[in-house]
């Protein structure tokens, strides 16, 4: 029986923030009250931080050559 079907992939990393920070914004721009305005702002900028510190950690990382 193959099951390999029911298998979901996990998305990239870089790809899955990408999307939140997207669904984030959406809300904002969606919100039907002031404060959920406020609410989803302040989540799509949590999450555009997150992934900056990721890309500058990723940056500063060594490279290595093999």
């Amino acid at each position: 029986m193959d099951t390999s079907l029911n298998i979901a992939k996990k998305p990239p990393p870089a790809a899955y923030a990408l999307h939140r920070q997207m669904m984030a914004v959406q809300r904002t721009m969606s919100a039907a009250t002031v404060e959920e305005s406020v609410r989803a702002s302040r989540w799509a900028n949590a999450w555009y931080q997150l992934v900056q510190r990721k890309l500058d950690q990723l940056q500063q990382a060594p490279r290595y050559l093999h």
